[in-house]
């Protein structure tokens, strides 16, 4: 009797197997420019489909994660024209980075502690390849937002205009714990999304540290 061969029952309803994806599918990669250098972007959390990644350049790609297909993402303006990756997390929180922020944070040195602030130099938010981007003290802030031709004129708000340090603290350990969303927290305290942005990443009242574990 021949032998005959059997064949593996589908891996899926379509039809076909992981291993028999074409080659280009799992080869398909975002070609990179001269010297462009991607880092990986940790949201706090896993993600769920696929991983992403921003280069200096200031460009965004996503990789899926059993794929490995890779895909050019342009992100998402926020209010004010700064260009952000949002995506929802693995446990169903939303997980926010700003793309000058991520690029000046890993492809720039910081000159000092003080320089908490990062200007586009030729004013155009959109760019954020790192030869745009330099850090800043807050006196260089304000003076630059005095040259910005898109800058409106509107009057600067105090620094930590509307908190107590006791706010601050209870801000802090609330998104420390990541249960709830980043703009509930900010409604409950009166505050934009970006000020509790900040906060969070200690570009604003830095000096205060907070442990999930204290007491209220």
């Amino acid at each position: 009797m021949q032998n005959q061969t059997v064949k593996d029952p589908p891996a899926n309803g379509k039809g076909r197997k992981l291993n028999d994806l074409s080659q280009k599918e799992k080869s398909q990669t975002v070609k990179a420019f001269w010297n462009e250098q991607w880092k990986k972007v940790d949201f706090g959390g896993p993600t769920k489909n696929c991983d992403y990644y921003i280069s200096n350049f200031g460009r965004i790609k996503s990789i899926d994660k059993v794929t490995k297909r890779e895909r050019l993402l342009n992100g998402a303006k926020a209010r004010g024209g700064l260009i952000m990756l949002n995506q929802k997390l693995k446990d169903n929180s939303t997980g926010i980075v700003y793309i000058h922020r991520f690029v000046a944070e890993n492809f720039l040195e910081k000159p000092s502690d003080e320089e908490d602030f990062i200007l586009h130099v030729d004013y155009d938010k959109s760019n954020n390849k790192v030869v745009n981007l330099r850090w800043a003290t807050e006196e260089e802030w304000k003076a630059y937002q005095k040259t910005n031709p898109h800058h409106k004129g509107r009057p600067a708000r105090t620094k930590n205009y509307k908190l107590t340090e006791t706010q601050v603290r209870l801000m802090k350990k609330m998104l420390l714990r990541g249960k709830t969303k980043r703009k509930i927290i900010a409604r409950k305290f009166g505050v934009s999304e970006n000020c509790a942005y900040k906060i969070e990443k200690g570009i604003r009242w830095g000096h205060i540290e907070v442990d999930v574990d204290d007491e209220d």
